[in-house]
């Protein structure tokens, strides 16, 4: 196995699933002293928009997808970049999120990748999220 094939594994299971939550887009707002995110998925094959509100724009995230009852805990989270960035600005951030079910079970973990820190973070929620069928 090269590092291509690594690669390859890692995009599958944690990059590039889109079922059952497929992320869309979102907008960030304040509201008071919250952070508000209107947040669009497609799950299932149906697009829903979704709002909430939290300390950041993580916990608005997951307050959003309670909308669709998928209710989980973040655990963890991590960030860093991949790839310098350079006059152009091609720098990535990659954000790793552990999450829980709120019903208690097992673990799991999420990957997003995107030139947006907010926006790796929301696709790392989503992926988690993807890999925790009790979650939904």
């Amino acid at each position: 196995m090269n590092a291509n094939d690594i690669w390859n594994i890692f995009a599958a299971t944690y990059l590039e699933t889109a079922t059952p939550v497929r992320y869309c887009e979102h907008h960030l707002f304040e509201h008071g002293k919250a952070q508000g995110i209107r947040l669009v998925i497609e799950q299932n094959g149906i697009q829903h928009e979704l709002t909430g509100e939290g300390n950041g724009s993580i916990d608005a995230a997951v307050h959003a997808l309670q909308g669709v009852g998928i209710r989980v805990q973040v655990r963890s989270y991590e960030e860093r970049s991949i790839g310098a960035s350079d006059e152009a600005g091609n720098a990535q951030a990659c954000a790793f999120i552990e999450l829980r079910p709120v019903n208690g079970s097992a673990e799991h973990y999420g990957v997003g990748i995107d030139g947006n820190i907010i926006t790796a973070s929301i696709k790392a929620l989503v992926s988690g999220v993807n890999r925790n069928a009790s979650a939904l």
